[in-house]
């Protein structure tokens, strides 16, 4: 007849060997809690990327342009005069002239691509208000030199350099 009984006969308890379940289940959960964290991150940088790339630069080429006249005095004139609305934030032309040359030390031209907007170098507000479109753009140089300008349905109204 067989031996129905729990006892053991006095030998020790065997340990199961591995981990146990608890430990099992924490590590699943633990590996599936990893796994959407990181489909996050992807799909937060897949998004700001595409947002990134639908910003319309058009000031962009504007700004490097009128970067470039300020390295002059000719230039600065030039861009003063094709810009009546400067006078808002410059009275006279001699009051943007000599702007001009306090911030010529602090500018190198600018690249011929718009940086992404997570570069951390650019900064680009836009708002449209009934078919009003304003744009503030600002970017930093290599050199430090940090341009801010503004724009109204694509005309410069300010730009400055610290």
């Amino acid at each position: 007849m067989a031996d129905s009984s729990w006892d053991n006969g006095g030998q020790p308890a065997q340990r199961k060997q591995g981990i146990s379940i608890w430990a099992k289940v924490a590590l699943g959960c633990g590996v599936i809690f990893l796994l959407g964290m990181g489909g996050c991150v992807v799909l937060g940088a897949t998004c700001a990327r595409a947002i990134g790339k639908t910003m319309d630069g058009r000031e962009w080429g504007q700004l490097k342009e009128a970067v470039q006249q300020l390295q002059s005095d000719e230039g600065a004139k030039a861009l003063y005069q094709a810009n009546p609305e400067l006078s808002q934030a410059y009275p006279t032309e001699d009051d943007f002239l000599e702007k001009a040359r306090i911030w010529r030390p602090k500018l190198e031209p600018l690249p011929a691509e718009m940086p992404g907007v997570f570069t951390g170098k650019i900064s680009y507000n836009v708002s449209i208000n009934g078919g009003f479109r304003k744009v503030e753009l600002g970017y930093t140089n290599g050199i430090g030199g940090k341009i801010a300008s503004r724009w109204e349905n694509g005309r410069l109204q300010m730009i400055s350099v610290d």
